[in-house]
Parts: structure tokens; C-alpha cells; sequence
């Protein structure tokens, strides 16, 4: 008796509810349906029946709202795979690219440090071909100078003084001082005296034989109506 009483109340508030209408727009729940009992049967019967009906009812209600919740939570896992996915696929592609930067920084890295190489390599070379070619054109002036003066040592310093007094001084002492001393003697005491003097106080003082300056210009006269 107290389970058809207990039965009885939940009956009682699940009829009740189906008079409701939902705020929300929705259909309203199904009615319970109803049984029949037989004529002469015992109304704990028919209650216990009522309340049979009612809980299949129900049963199927939660199956129907249970296989809905495992559909959306199927739904809702299968779109956190794709999301995830796509950040996966996304990081790959970040991690790739800053992976082929990193290789073409090192290329880049490794192409300057060699070209700066060979820039240092070429200059060094250039400095020795520099420093080379110096050095021949000071052999090349030594071997024409010397030249020269074995040309003018065979000349007589009758024939020799004033070419060598034409000249510039310092070209003059060059080539003086590449003559032995009884030939340099013979043509100096051939030339002007101040000119010759010039050259002794030069070839003194020994190479490299530099032009004195040229003089001051003279003073501009003054006019007469000053």
C-alpha cells in the first residue's frame, strides 16, 4: 500500500506538469496514456498499472534526451579533433618556415663570411702587388739612372756640364751622385759656380734629392703718384 501511495504522488505530479505549456516556443510534452482496466478490477491494480505506464513513458523521454547528449558530445569531441588538427597543421607550417629561414640565415651568414674572406684575401694580394710594383719602378729609376750616368761619365765634361747646368737641381744631383768622384769633380768644375755649388751642398746632404723651393716673388714696385 505505502508503494501505490508513493506511486500515486509521482503520478499525481507528472500529470500535473503535463498541463504546462514551455515558455520557450516548444511542444508540449506528450500526454501519459491511459489504460483500461477491466471492469471488477481492483483500483491498486489499475494505479499501479497508471503507474507502469508512466515510468515507460519517461524511460524512453531520458533514453531519447541521453542518445541527444551523446550525439552533441560525439559532435563537440569530432570539432576539438578537427580544431586541434588545424593547429597542428598550422604549427607544422610555423615550424617549417622557421626552419627554412634558419637555413637560408645560415646561408646568408656563411656566403658574407666568405666573401669577406676573399675580400680580405684580394686586398692582402692587392697590398704585395702594390708593394711589388713599387718596388720595380724604384729598380726601373735606379737601372734608367744609372743608365744616364754611365751615359754622361762617357761623355767629356766639356759636353756634359751644361746639360747637367740646364736640369733641374735635384734631377742634376741624381745623376751626379751615380758618377765616381774625379768624374763629378771634372763636370761641376765646368758648370756656373752658383749652380755648382748648389749640387755640392746637395749631394752632401745625400739622396733623396728634393728641389729648394722656388723664391719669393720680387716686390711689386711702388707708384710714383702714391
Amino acid at each position: 500500500m505505502r508503494r501505490l501511495a508513493l506511486c500515486a504522488v509521482f503520478v499525481g505530479l507528472l500529470l500535473g506538469d503535463t498541463d504546462q505549456i514551455p515558455s520557450n516556443g516548444a511542444n508540449p510534452p506528450k500526454p501519459f496514456p491511459s489504460l483500461s482496466t477491466p471492469k471488477g478490477a481492483n483500483p491498486s491494480s489499475q494505479q499501479f498499472l497508471q503507474c507502469n505506464a508512466i515510468f515507460e513513458s519517461r524511460k524512453a523521454e531520458l533514453s531519447n534526451q541521453l542518445q541527444l547528449l551523446q550525439e552533441r558530445a560525439l559532435t563537440l569531441q569530432n570539432l576539438q579533433e578537427q580544431t586541434q588538427s588545424l593547429l597542428d597543421q598550422r604549427n607544422a607550417k610555423v615550424a617549417e618556415r622557421e626552419k627554412a629561414l634558419d637555413t637560408r640565415l645560415k646561408e646568408f651568414e656563411a656566403k658574407e663570411k666568405a666573401f669577406k674572406d676573399l675580400q680580405a684575401q684580394k686586398e692582402k694580394e692587392l697590398k704585395k702587388l702594390v708593394a711589388q710594383n713599387e718596388e720595380l719602378l724604384k729598380e726601373i729609376k735606379e737601372a734608367s739612372s744609372s743608365k744616364v750616368a754611365t751615359t754622361y761619365a762617357k761623355m767629356k765634361d766639356s759636353k756634359a756640364a751644361p746639360i747637367l747646368q740646364d736640369m733641374p737641381v735635384d734631377q742634376a744631383a741624381t745623376i751626379l751622385s751615380k758618377l765616381e768622384a774625379k768624374d763629378m769633380g771634372k763636370i761641376l768644375a765646368k758648370m756656373d759656380p752658383a749652380k755648382a755649388a748648389s749640387l755640392t751642398e746637395m749631394l752632401q746632404k745625400g739622396p733623396p734629392f728634393k728641389a729648394p723651393p722656388p723664391p719669393p716673388p720680387p716686390p711689386k714696385p711702388k707708384d710714383e703718384d702714391e
